[in-house]
């Protein structure tokens, strides 16, 4: 289990356990405030009567008193760790798990790499090489169709995700399936340089979505 979960665990049994303390002395601040009332209708003729029954109502006014204050003090304490535990929730819901984290990371590598083979392509002297780069390059592009966002997401995230894992994939597989020879005629080369950038538009949505540095992603490639 995540920090972040055991973090959500911990403020949420919290927040729980402190509302049952503040609904038990709201509960104790009723009953010292029935006990209050029924003693300002008591009245004696013994004066020693009447002072105890005074010192009796003031002790309850006192107790009465802290217990609806310990009362706000744990609604207030309880109202914190729900916002801290909500708030906990909502953090993974809206950013990137350390695996999709390093998926993107890797994703950007991998895709500024093939842009540059396939630029280069035409020019090439060395054909096995770049056919050899170009093997490779797709296998590992292709292998982010096995990969899927962490449940944790919120649904849109996930769908964007997965969006861009699913292109990914196709991009692999069908530059997989295209010669050197081939990609060096304009229309297939054409047809792929649009395929990479449809992957990279989609990539540029995951980046905006979930606010990745991109300037950090290209130090990194």
């Amino acid at each position: 289990m995540l920090l972040l979960d055991w973090f959500f665990i911990g403020l949420l049994s919290g927040a729980i356990l402190f509302s049952m303390f503040a609904l038990l002395f709201l509960s104790f601040s009723i009953v010292t405030n029935k006990k209050e009332k029924q003693l300002n209708g008591k009245r004696s003729k013994n004066k020693q009567r009447n002072k105890k029954i005074k010192r009796e109502r003031n002790r309850l006014r006192s107790q009465k008193k802290k217990q609806v204050q310990s009362t706000i003090s744990l609604v207030v304490l309880a109202t914190m760790l729900f916002a801290g535990a909500w708030y906990s929730r909502y953090y993974q819901k809206t950013n990137l798990a350390d695996q999709d984290g390093a998926n993107i990371v890797q994703g950007y590598y991998l895709l500024s790499q093939v842009e540059k083979q396939i630029e280069s392509v035409k020019n090439t002297s060395n054909i096995e090489k770049t056919r050899s780069n170009l093997r490779d390059l797709s296998a590992k592009i292709a292998s982010f169709g096995i990969k899927s966002a962490n449940g944790r997401l919120t649904i849109e995230g996930q769908q964007i995700l997965n969006r861009y894992y699913i292109q990914m994939k196709e991009l692999g597989l069908n530059l997989n399936n295209q010669s050197v020879e081939s990609l060096r005629t304009e229309e297939v080369y054409n047809e792929y340089v649009e395929n990479l950038n449809k992957v990279k538009n989609i990539q540029k949505k995951v980046i905006t979505y979930f606010k990745v540095n991109e300037t950090a992603l290209k130090n990194k490639k």
